[in-house]
């Protein structure tokens, strides 16, 4: 006691009393009595968390009888039975049986009901987290449920539907519907009984029980209730009979044969608990299933029955009686002869008939004859008085009775009373009219019966016979309760054997081979197929962590030792064990093929998750702005460069994919000394998940303007690159190409559609674009080699660039390229990139710094999302961004003017005015201004004078 008090801060547990649910120790038990027992206390830092407490006040002795009774064999098959009854008991009785036979029902349904109460009482004092939990919740729905099934509880319900629905409230004009509200009440009670399905994840529970040893059954009965390290009255020897570790195992045989890892044990409760809900969650809703689905309704039965009705109020008026009587009196033969079994009605799929009438007047001269009731004389002119009534013959006498006004009568003769059918298998109409009670019997007003005095309403009824249709119900009922069944137990055994047997412990295995490979590429040559099962056992700790238990899923936990035990996947013909051979067999050749100098590349591939492919779909349409560039004098320098040629040109592929990403545009396609580049216009979601591109005025220009802008950077990043500027003190390439040489690239931007998608074969594909627009900023690129200029933009895209951004563009002609019969206007920026000092461009080598690659990733977005925000002005770069104010100030008012009056005249056939502004535009800025030069040549070839069938352009010959 002693110990205790130094140890637990002074809290005493006295002999006897403590229990592991509400004590702070555990009890180990030397001996069969309780004296001399020695209590050890565990430190705060041993203590583990303790989960909610079901019933503290409970012996753990009496937990131990309510689990053991629980699962007692007996116990088992007994709800197992009742659980089907509960499923199925309620349809088999609407399905085949009589009325007669509903008391035995009850007695079954009183039986479930008990036993299910006693099973959740049994399940609140000795299974741990139950009460209060989310199965606890459902058991309870699912118990309530089993007393809507007592056809004295289902009855009541559907004269309280009935009742509640009959009350007018005065209104007379109000029928009633009860047969319709019976309906939606049948309905209601078969979702809700749905609920009982829950049950069904209890038998699977009680299956995966029954397969445990039963070493392992006891320790599950303990631990259902005891908290971790503690025990009552348990024998060590059981528990180290039961651990792996104190048999001789090793936690890697374990592992592999006998027990899952954590991930494989988290992934299946999930999977479990998710076809649990899924299936339920569909069941309640299914939609196709259902009577209302298969059988057409019609509205006839409660219309025509007024009809009939205001017919008699009619009839009984002073004026024109004969007339309004043989109308009411055709008017009832119709409506009996459409909706009676066999009838008009019948043909549209209808489950339900006539069965019995009330007449509102005795019909008026007809004649009766072999169950053919006919209409004597003519009844106003209507073509269809001639049709007759046909029912068997004693109903047809019946209908002469005075019972039929009075009482009604049955029209069928499979009943001998109305009493006959099930409440739920009737469907009651009932309507109004106004019966003549007056001294001289007649009646005022219109033939409708809210005109009557409420005195002398009367009302008439007629009764279908729902029976097929209430069959139906039933029988659909079944069959979804079937499926629903089916889905949830086959599909938990699929997925939680497969998952476990064919999936979890080979990809652990796999994953085992690929991390040595990984650390260790050249170690994949020699393994061996031993050495690949040996290390698939310690699969489970390359996961890290084991992942914490979930509450909420506990009632699944029984669901693994189903599956437990020594798994089948390692067997040879398994095409997981072939795939495990298959990534050794690889790895070794990949580690023969690289050898040690490739070992890296080898490490660095495996551990890019990146590697699934499924690329030969189809195109897809959109529209975009395609960028297409060329470095200049390229066919020199790879002969000069040769080998090196390729670090030169991933030097500009780096500077130039760098920056178009930096703004929302992409990388393509490397074409050796070109390359294409596309911007997206940015797809948004619509209603019915069908995906469309913003092409509204605001991201239009934004768009347009970052693909200028990154064009226009991306010639500031190779004019200030270092490492492209050490290329210019080569001298080969001075040799060749002359004194002032440096690296230039000519740019062409356009827009348009395109189609998206994989081009190639099995053998060899590339994700690209196809369209003419494609092909047109190539055009435009080669072009610029003509115009002396470094980027030349379609009219198409200077139309969507906004007005600022167009203010910086200046239009230098408009022609035809070559492939094309479109005239185009030809936009530039004018850029004088020889004004920029080499300062080293901020891309140049940052990509290959594996630890920077996050971060530099993470600027990049925030960069990205900063330009797509309404606060950023991309074209007001023009005036803020140094390097292109830099490449831009030799530039004057004067000259765009100047220039842009000669282009007007040009454009308007006026050509000795242009040659007047272009001669002086030629020089004006110091430097030959080379689109001046190429109109004035062009205009040289024809004297200056505009051919006669000039239209304001001209066709480019060059490509």
């Amino acid at each position: 006691m002693e110990k205790d008090k130094a140890e637990g801060g002074g809290l005493k547990r006295r002999p006897g009393k403590g229990h592991p649910f509400g004590g702070e120790a555990r009890k180990k038990e030397k001996g069969g009595d309780h004296e001399g027992k020695e209590t050890t206390v565990r430190t705060p830092e041993e203590k583990k968390p303790r989960r909610r407490c079901v019933c503290p006040r409970v012996p753990p002795r009496v937990r131990l009888v309510c689990c053991r009774i629980l699962d007692n064999r007996i116990v088992e098959v007994a709800l197992m039975l009742l659980t089907f009854y509960a499923l199925f008991g309620d349809d088999v009785r609407l399905l085949a049986t009589p009325r007669s036979a509903d008391p035995i029902f009850d007695a079954f349904t009183s039986i479930a009901l008990i036993a299910f109460g006693l099973e959740i009482i049994l399940s609140c004092i000795g299974k741990k987290d139950y009460l209060f939990h989310l199965f606890f919740y459902l058991d309870v729905v699912s118990l309530l449920s089993l007393v809507l099934d007592l056809s004295s509880v289902d009855e009541a319900m559907y004269v309280w539907a009935e009742e509640g629905n009959s009350d007018a409230e005065g209104e007379v004009s109000q029928a009633t519907l009860a047969g319709k509200a019976g309906s939606k009440v049948a309905r209601m009670l078969r979702l809700i009984r749905l609920v009982r399905l829950i049950r069904v994840a209890k038998l699977y529970k009680n299956i995966g029980f029954s397969s445990a040893p039963r070493a392992d059954e006891e320790l599950r009965e303990f631990d259902s209730f005891l908290e971790p390290e503690e025990s009552i009255g348990m024998d060590d020897d059981l528990k180290e009979e039961t651990e792996p570790s104190k048999r001789g195992e090793t936690s890697e045989n374990a592992a592999g044969e006998e027990f899952q890892s954590e991930v494989g044990k988290k992934l299946t409760e999930k999977t479990t608990r998710k076809i649990v809900f899924v299936v339920l969650a569909l069941t309640l809703i299914l939609p196709v299933l259902s009577e209302e689905n298969l059988v057409t309704k019609f509205a006839s039965e409660k219309s025509g029955l007024e009809l009939v009705a205001e017919y008699a109020t009619a009839a009984q008026r002073g004026e024109n009686q004969d007339s309004w009587l043989r109308v009411y009196t055709h008017a009832t033969l119709f409506y009996m002869n459409y909706h009676r079994k066999g009838g008009i009605g019948d043909l549209g799929g209808n489950p339900s008939h006539l069965a019995f009438f009330q007449l509102a007047l005795p019909l008026y001269q007809t004649t009766m004859l072999d169950g053919r009731i006919y209409q004597d004389i003519p009844c106003m002119g209507f073509s269809s008085c001639s049709n007759s009534l046909v029912l068997p013959q004693e109903a047809a006498a019946r209908l002469y009775l005075p019972e039929a006004v009075a009482n009604g009568t049955l029209i069928v003769d499979d009943l001998g009373s109305i009493d006959e059918l099930r409440l739920s298998e009737r469907e009651v109409y009932t309507a109004y009219f106004c019966n003549a009670t007056s001294a001289d019997g007649a009646v005022g007003g219109t033939q409708k019966a809210t005109d009557c005095d409420l005195d002398r309403v009367t009302q008439i009824r007629a009764v279908f016979d729902r029976r097929a249709g209430s069959r139906l119900q039933a029988g659909l009922s079944v069959t979804r309760t079937f499926i629903v069944c089916f889905i949830l137990i086959l599909g938990a055994l699929l997925i939680n054997r497969d998952e476990n047997n064919l999936v979890l412990i080979p990809i652990e295995r796999m994953m085992v081979k690929m991390n040595e490979i990984q650390n260790n590429p050249l170690a994949a040559a020699n393994m061996s197929d031993d050495a690949a099962l040996d290390s698939g056992k310690k699969a489970h700790a390359v996961h890290g962590k084991p992942l914490d238990d979930d509450d909420y899923s506990s009632p699944f936990r029984a669901v693994q030792a189903l599956f437990s035990g020594k798994s089948k996947a390692s067997s040879d013909s398994m095409e997981t064990a072939m795939l495990e051979k298959t990534i050794i067999k690889i790895g070794g050749l990949l580690a023969l093929g690289f050898g040690e100098a490739g070992a890296e590349i080898i490490a660095k591939n495996m551990k890019n998750a990146d590697g699934g492919l499924n690329a030969m779909l189809d195109g897809k349409k959109l529209q975009a702005i395609f960028g297409f560039c060329d470095i200049r004098n390229f066919t020199d320098a790879t002969e000069i460069l040769k080998e090196k040629v390729m670090v030169f040109v991933n030097q500009i592929a780096e500077i130039v994919h760098g920056t178009v990403d930096q703004y929302s545009g992409c990388a393509n396609k490397n074409i050796g000394d070109a390359f294409l580049l596309v911007w997206k216009f940015p797809e948004v979601e619509r209603e019915g998940g069908v995906k469309e591109q913003l092409m509204d005025t605001a991201t239009t220009n934004r768009l347009a303007d970052m693909a200028l802008v990154s064009f226009v950077k991306v010639i500031a990043g190779i004019n200030k690159s270092q490492v492209l500027a050490e290329y210019r003190d080569i001298p080969e390439l001075v040799q060749r190409l002359g004194t002032g040489w440096k690296v230039k690239m000519g740019f062409g931007l356009h827009v348009g559609w395109a189609i998206e998608g994989a081009i190639g074969s099995e053998f060899k594909i590339d994700a690209s674009y196809l369209s003419p627009n494609v092909n047109m900023a190539s055009r435009l690129e080669a072009a610029t080699k003509q115009y002396g200029v470094y980027i030349l933009i379609s009219n198409e895209l200077y139309d969507i660039m906004s007005p600022q951004a167009q203010l910086n563009c200046r239009q230098i002609d408009r022609a035809t390229v070559k492939g094309s019969q479109v005239p185009l206007g030809l936009y530039t920026v004018d850029l004088d990139p020889g004004r920029l000092s080499v300062v080293g461009h901020p891309l140049a080598g940052a990509s290959g710094a594996l630890q920077n690659k996050s971060r530099l990733r993470q600027q990049r977005n925030l960069q990205k999302q900063k330009l797509w925000s309404s606060r950023t002005s991309i074209s007001a770069m023009f005036e803020t961004d140094p390097d292109i104010v830099t490449m831009r100030e030799h530039l004057t008012k004067e000259f765009i003017t100047t220039f842009r009056k000669g282009f007007s005249h040009y454009q308007a056939g006026e050509w000795h005015r242009a040659r007047e502004i272009f001669v002086k535009t030629q020089f004006m800025l110091g430097v030959e201004d080379v689109p001046s030069t190429v109109l004035l040549t062009f205009m040289a070839g024809y004297d200056f004078v505009a051919p006669s069938d000039w239209m304001g352009f001209r066709e480019l010959v060059e490509k």
